[in-house]
C-alpha cells in the first residue's frame, strides 16, 4: 500500500482494468462505437500524439452511410459543475443526426479565450455522442473555478452544423489530500516477525519534515484509523486515504507497540510531489531486514515503474522468506507489472496455498484468471478475497465483473452495491453496477450508474471505450 491514493494496491488493479471494459461486448453483446477523443490538454486520451496511433475498441459496428449535412440537437450539461479541486470532471453530450465528425470548443466565459478543445472519430455513427471531459486547460492544469461556455459543432462530407451551445459555473470544493510516508498491511505474517498485534498499515518510511512526522509518527507505528475511519485491512486503507481532506486537521490514531495514541493530522493536496523514499529503504532494509520493510523496499520500485529492481530485492530474500505467502505474492506483483500473467498467475497460487488467508494474493489470482480469460474459476477466488477482506470495494468490484461475465447479473448487482457502498470514490463500484443493470434489462438505471462511475475516473482511454461499448449505445 504506498503513499497517498495510488498504492500498489490500486496500481495492480488498473493495470487489469480494460477487462472490465470488454466485458461488455464479450458477455453482454452490445454494439461497441468506434470512439475517440483527441485533446488540446495533455490529459491521457486514446490517440498517442507521438505516434499518431490510436486506440479502437474491440468490436466496429457497421457505419452507414452518409445521407445529409450533419444537424445536432439535446444538449446535455449540468448548469453547476461541483468537483474536487484536482478531480474535476463532466459528461457532455449531444444527438447527431448523421454520420460526423462532433467538436466541442469549452471558453472562458469572461476572456472568450479557448481552454479545451474535444473531437469524436471521423467515423462516429448518428445518435448520441458522449464526452467525458477532464477539467484541464491546454497545458493540462485544472480549470479555475467559473463560468464557461461551449460550443459544439458537427462536420461531414456535405458540410458543417449550425453550433449547438450551453454554459457552466465550475465550482470547486476543497482538494484531497495525500500521505507523506509509506505503508504496508499489517499482514499476520508481518505482525508475528515484529512481535505486535496484526492488522491496521504499518509505516515503514516517512517524509522528512513531513505531515506524518509533524503529527508524531514514526517509522514501525501502525495506524489503526484515520479521519475517523477504521483501516484494519488493506481494503479499508484504500477507501479511506481516498477521504483526505487537503490542509485541514483530522484524527488519526495509531499503535506504538502496544500503546495506542490519538494525534492530529494535517496533509498536503494530492497533486503535491510525493517524497523519493528510495534512498530509506536502501538504508532500512540493511538496518532491518524484516518482512514488512523488505515488502515496502520492493512494492515502492514497483510503484515507480522499477519491476526489475524489485525483483532484484526479492531474489535477495532469503529461500525461506521467498516461499513464504508474502514472498509468492510479491513475485505475482512484480509479473503482473512485467505483464506476465501466466507467470503471475502462477506465482499468486503458491500464496494463496501457502497462507488461503492473504486477502491481496487472493484478488491478484481472481485478476489473472480474468485476464487470461478463465473468468468462471475466478468467481470464488473473487468470492475468498472479500470472505476475508470484507471491506475492500477492489474486491468486490471485480467479483461483480465476473459475475456478469458469468450471467450471474442478480448477484451482480448485490456485489457492485456494496463496491460503491464501501467507497464512493472508486470508478469500478458504479461501472460494474451499470454493466450488470443493463445485463437485466435496466437499462435506465445502468445508464445512470455508468456515468456516475465515469465521473470518477480519471483513465481518459478506458473512460472512452466504455463510452463506445456501453453508454451511446444505451443513452
Amino acid at each position: 500500500m504506498g503513499h497517498g491514493s495510488k498504492g500498489w494496491y490500486l496500481h495492480s488493479v488498473r493495470r487489469t482494468a480494460l477487462m472490465a471494459a470488454s466485458l461488455s461486448i464479450a458477455v453482454l453483446g452490445l454494439p461497441a462505437g468506434a470512439w475517440a477523443q483527441n485533446s488540446t490538454g495533455t490529459a491521457p486520451t486514446t490517440t498517442d500524439t507521438t505516434t499518431g496511433a490510436t486506440t479502437t475498441s474491440a468490436t466496429t459496428p457497421t457505419v452507414p452511410p452518409v445521407t445529409g449535412p450533419p444537424a445536432l440537437s439535446v444538449l446535455r450539461l449540468r448548469k453547476t459543475i461541483v468537483a474536487e479541486q484536482g478531480h474535476a470532471r463532466f459528461m457532455l453530450g449531444v444527438k447527431s443526426k448523421t454520420v460526423a465528425t462532433v467538436t466541442a470548443t469549452i471558453k472562458d466565459a469572461k476572456t472568450k479565450t479557448v481552454v479545451r478543445t474535444l473531437t469524436s472519430s471521423q467515423d462516429h455513427i448518428q445518435g448520441q455522442v458522449w464526452f467525458l471531459v477532464q477539467a484541464v486547460n491546454d497545458q493540462g492544469y485544472q480549470l479555475p473555478a467559473g463560468d464557461y461556455t461551449v460550443s459544439i459543432v458537427a462536420k461531414n462530407s456535405q458540410g458543417t452544423s449550425k453550433p449547438l451551445t450551453g454554459k457552466f459555473l465550475l465550482s470547486l470544493i476543497p482538494p484531497r489530500g495525500r500521505l507523506d510516508g509509506y505503508t504496508v498491511p499489517n499482514l499476520p505474517a508481518i505482525a508475528r516477525q515484529l512481535k505486535i498485534a496484526p492488522g491496521g498499515q504499518l509505516v515503514t518510511a516517512v517524509g522528512v519534515g513531513g505531515a506524518l512526522v509533524t503529527a508524531g509518527l514514526r517509522r514501525g507505528d501502525v495506524i489503526t484509523k484515520i479521519n475517523n475511519l477504521d483501516v484494519s485491512t488493506p481494503g479499508q486503507w484504500q477507501a479511506a486515504i481516498k477521504t483526505l481532506p487537503a490542509d485541514a486537521p483530522m484524527p488519526i490514531e495509531y499503535r506504538r507497540g502496544a500503546t495506542v495514541v490519538s494525534a492530529v493530522l494535517q496533509v498536503p493536496p494530492d497533486w503535491t510531489p510525493a517524497p523519493d523514499y528510495a534512498a530509506t529503504f536502501k538504508v532500512l532494509v540493511k538496518r532491518n531486514p524484516q518482512l514488512g520493510y523488505m515488502l515496502a523496499n520492493a512494492r515502492n520500485r514497483i510503484d515507480v515503474g522499477k519491476p526489475d529492481d524489485a525483483q532484484k530485492q526479492l531474489d535477495a530474500w532469503s529461500p525461506a522468506m521467498k516461499k513464504t505467502g508474502i514472498g509468492q505474492m510479491l513475485q505475482g506483483e512484480i509479473l503482473t507489472a512485467k505483464n506476465d500473467l501466466k507467470g503471475a498467475l502462477a506465482a499468486y497460487l503458491k500464496a494463496t496455498t501457502a497462507d488461503p488467508t492473504l486477502a491481496p494474493a487472493l484478488l491478484g489470482e481472481g485478476l489473472m484468471l480474468s485476464r487470461l480469460d478463465r473468468t468462471a474459476e475466478a468467481v470464488p477466488v473473487f468470492q475468498a478475497a472479500v470472505a476475508q477482506d470484507s471491506g475492500d470495494a477492489v474486491g468486490q468490484a471485480f467479483l461483480a465483473y465476473a459475475l456478469v461475465a458469468t450471467n450471474q447479473n442478480d448477484a451482480a448487482i448485490a456485489a457492485a452495491t456494496t463496491a460503491s457502498t464501501l467507497d464512493t470514490k472508486y470508478d469500478d463500484g458504479p461501472i460494474a453496477l451499470g454493466l450488470a443493470q443493463i445485463a437485466m434489462g435496466q437499462k435506465a438505471q445502468g445508464v445512470a450508474s455508468l456515468k456516475r462511475g465515469l465521473l470518477l475516473m480519471s483513465d481518459q482511454a478506458r473512460a472512452d471505450q466504455l463510452i463506445a461499448e456501453n453508454l451511446e449505445p444505451n443513452a
